[in-house]
């Protein structure tokens, strides 16, 4: 089976969903703690398809292309590693509720809710929790404002998410569905798109919108399950509900058990205990963001780590990239009704989350791996020598003075 050959032999499974969720036979299912498709037992089901080869970013985003398609050229080197955009602003919600569930001011959060109430979108999908396994990340596909607002905040634990779609496919086909999702989805999503099948003409039709945010690279289930049972002392199997950014910008990990008993880590540490439970797809990976969303999201301060260790007197805030029609429309319309306040911003200078990134992809570019693929237009560094990822992330480098 060429996926298995060309990427899960090669540790470049994404664990993004999209082959499960096009399987025109449905016989690819996912192990859900190491985040992969299951192909034993399938058989001559197969035969000559591809198709779940063809969707997956695992090895070729395909990003090139789908620039072409989008904005009618591919990205030059200076916007290797934000993409093309028409606009860049910062942004925060106006409802305090939101921003208070957010991680950073619920500007990705808000642009849902303006597609469900201004853009006849039917469903979002999100990520929630697992309904039997509450420590577990899950794909949430929905209508309600009250889920959407209530899976506001980032979540640093891989889980199967595309394939949540095709309950929707089969079930409610006329649908319009807004998505967000970090850069793999995004990548499967417009590769999807383009294909000349029932399914691709299905997802070009009817998801409507595509909201990205930001990754530096995102874990394994067994990071967060490790820090619940090994830092915080508890049993996972209690879990009722974990965020990850919960509380003052820019948040604590906050674990709420079943009988609704909370235990906490600050944000800072968690990076450290999730290290050793990363891909090499996603420690690989060369995009912080796909720069093929409707919009892309990160968070506003560029160095949430620091801000974590030594406090912060910002207000939630979060930037965001505005690049296609569909995008502007989207935070024109969240700004017009008042549910998005703007303000302009620069991008330039030091991001730790892109500098984590581009160190790893510089590294990995070193080694003799077979990597996954990023925009044509080359990986371009700015900084002469590489910076181990571990101090990018060294508690000293940025601790304040008592």
């Amino acid at each position: 089976m060429l996926l298995k050959l060309t990427v899960l032999d090669q540790n470049l499974c994404a664990g993004c969903g999209a082959c499960a969720l096009v399987c025109p036979q449905q016989v690819i299912v996912f192990d859900l703690d190491r985040v992969v498709p299951l192909l034993e037992g399938i058989g001559d089901s197969c035969e000559s398809c591809t198709e779940c080869l063809v969707v997956c970013p695992g090895l070729q985003p395909d990003t090139d292309r789908s620039e072409l398609e989008l904005f009618g050229r591919t990205r030059r080197a200076e916007e290797r590693w934000l993409g093309i955009s028409r606009q860049a602003i910062g942004a925060r919600s106006t409802d305090p509720q939101i921003v208070r569930r957010s991680a950073s001011g619920g500007t990705a959060t808000t642009l849902l809710l303006t597609a469900r109430e201004h853009f006849d979108v039917d469903l979002t999908l999100t990520m929630g929790r697992h309904p039997g396994q509450g420590w577990r990340s899950a794909p949430q596909l929905g209508s309600a404002a009250a889920a959407i607002i209530n899976n506001a905040q980032s979540t640093y634990q891989l889980a199967p998410y595309l394939n949540a779609l095709r309950e929707c496919y089969e079930q409610q086909p006329d649908a319009r569905i807004a998505v967000v999702g970090l850069a793999c989805h995004v990548q499967a999503i417009r590769k999807l798109q383009r294909r000349d099948t029932a399914i691709g003409h299905w997802a070009r039709s009817r998801i409507i919108c595509v909201i990205e945010t930001a990754c530096s690279s995102n874990t394994l289930p067994a990071g967060t399950h490790s820090i619940i049972s090994e830092v915080l002392g508890q049993d996972p199997q209690q879990v009722r509900d974990i965020k990850y950014r919960e509380g003052d910008y820019p948040g604590r990990l906050q674990v709420t058990l079943l009988d609704s008993q909370t235990f906490g880590i600050d944000f800072w540490e968690i990076l450290g205990k999730l290290k050793d439970n990363k891909t090499f797809r996603c420690l690989s990976c060369g995009d912080w963001m796909s720069g093929l969303a409707d919009v892309s999201v990160c968070d506003g301060d560029p160095n949430i780590f620091e801000a974590s260790l030594n406090g912060s007197e910002e207000q939630k805030h979060g930037r965001a990239l505005i690049r296609t029609e569909m995008g502007q429309a989207l935070v024109d319309s969240a700004i017009t009704h008042g549910w998005l306040e703007s303000w302009g911003v620069d991008l330039g200078g030091f991001n730790l989350g892109l500098e984590r990134k581009k160190n790893r992809r510089r590294f990995y570019e070193t080694q003799p791996l077979v990597l996954p693929a990023g925009p044509g237009v080359g990986d371009h560094f700015e900084d002469e020598a590489l910076v181990d990822d571990a101090e990018l992330i060294n508690p000293a480098k940025y601790r304040s003075s008592p």
